[in-house]
């Protein structure tokens, strides 16, 4: 007897409507409208996938060799060009995983492959590019189109980002809407060529070479003590660093709903990081790309679902990168799609969201808290360890719902 095939619409192609389309490809029937075209990418520099998400994309066959993942092995600190303090992650023995950086259009195109490649279970996912959805009605699973034609699911996912264009019609409000935290991130990726290059007769810095890196990730602070710091770990089979380059922003009257991955302005960026070193303002000299963020998060919702309709992702919780686990909430957002199993009928589906929503809500919410503590840059290592059970520890949402059994 054949089981039937839940249909499900999921709005976005990003990192989170990527995963679940391939969490639920297995046992139903996916197709994912996605605004953008099919080069649609989300930025060339780089993001840390942590042990909670790798534990995941490892049970679907995420294979980072194909992203240029490189393992992350512990966390550095520098202050004045000196190694103020150390720390080894030990992460793989204790959580099961390492964290690994990538290049965040690598990382997307390896989860791209995974929903559309073939499987011996189950169907490719359906890509429609171009594809603007505009409306939604979500007791009934209808999306609205730009072009004016609907299609309807079982389910629809929204994963259309922090400016999801969906998250008021579930909510029916329209007061919900990032704030910005007063933070403004330059984010580069820069070749080890390019950057020996720009350094010319100086040599790279103690956290680039590679002898000395030893695949740590390194927080370079001001040396004037005021909140500035320079995030800087290897990524594309460590041909590359990520610098992710944090200073507290000028009162700024620029919408909330500009892109997060707008062009940032090279000499801007060199002058905020002027005193850090001859050899730091050299290498950011040598970016080719260079993105700005206004850092912004979403407060805590009221619910996440309605009838048969779900937020997912940045959608449903944005936060800042202060603690690296914005794309990693994302990722276990996702996965929490296995409870819509095999056998798993249309009359059943709202009581399932319900389910996940309920669930996730309450971890991103201590996620959210803990993440917001450190918006003022000071601590950002010591809490990521201070926290590292609550981030890392996490195995699923089944594991999730037994935890929050036996706490009951």
């Amino acid at each position: 007897m054949t089981t039937e095939r839940l249909k499900i619409i999921i709005v976005g192609s990003g990192l989170a409507g990527l995963t679940a389309a391939r969490i639920l490809r297995p046992h139903h029937n996916v197709t994912v409208y996605e605004r953008g075209s099919a080069s649609v990418a989300t930025g060339g520099q780089g993001i840390m996938i942590a042990p909670n998400s790798i534990k995941i994309l490892e049970s679907i066959n995420f294979d980072r060799a194909r992203a240029g993942g490189v393992p992350i092995r512990g966390i550095r600190t520098y202050l004045n060009r000196e190694v103020k303090e150390e720390v080894s992650m030990g992460f793989k023995s204790r959580f099961g995983a390492d964290s690994v950086g990538m290049k965040r259009s690598d990382f997307r195109e390896e989860l791209l492959r995974l929903a559309t490649e073939d499987l011996k279970e189950g169907k490719k996912v359906y890509m429609k590019y171009g594809g603007a959805v505009t409306g939604l009605d979500c007791e009934q699973g209808v999306v609205e189109l730009a072009d004016g034609s609907t299609d309807s699911a079982d389910v629809v996912i929204i994963a259309d980002g922090v400016h999801s264009r969906l998250r008021n019609v579930l909510l029916e409000s329209e007061s919900y809407a990032p704030n910005k935290a007063g933070l403004t991130c330059y984010r580069v990726a820069i070749s080890t060529k390019d950057a020996q290059q720009s350094l010319n007769d100086l040599p790279l810095p103690h956290w680039w070479e590679p002898s000395t890196c030893q695949n740590r990730t390194s927080l370079i602070y001001a040396p004037d003590g005021t909140p500035r710091f320079i995030t800087a770990y290897p990524i594309c089979n460590e041909t590359m660093f990520n610098l992710s380059c944090l200073v507290r922003s000028t009162p700024s009257t620029r919408p909330t709903t500009e892109s997060w991955h707008a062009d940032g302005d090279k000499a801007q960026m060199i002058s905020a990081f002027q005193d850090f070193g001859e050899d730091i303002t050299r290498i950011l000299d040598a970016a080719s790309e260079i993105k700005v963020w206004e850092l912004q998060d979403l407060s805590t919702l009221p619910t996440w679902t309605r009838g048969r309709a779900i937020l997912i992702g940045d959608a449903a919780h944005a936060m800042t990168p202060m603690q690296g686990q914005g794309a990693n909430m994302s990722i276990e957002d996702a996965e929490a799609f296995r409870l819509l199993t095999p056998g798993t009928t249309r009359v059943d589906v709202p009581a399932v969201l319900w389910k996940i929503g309920e669930v996730r809500r309450k971890r991103v919410e201590r996620v959210l808290e803990e993440t917001r503590k450190v918006h003022s840059t000071v601590g950002v290592a010591e809490r990521m360890f201070k926290n590292a059970d609550l981030y890392y520890g996490y195995n699923g949402i089944v594991d999730a719902m037994e935890r929050e059994s036996q706490e009951a």
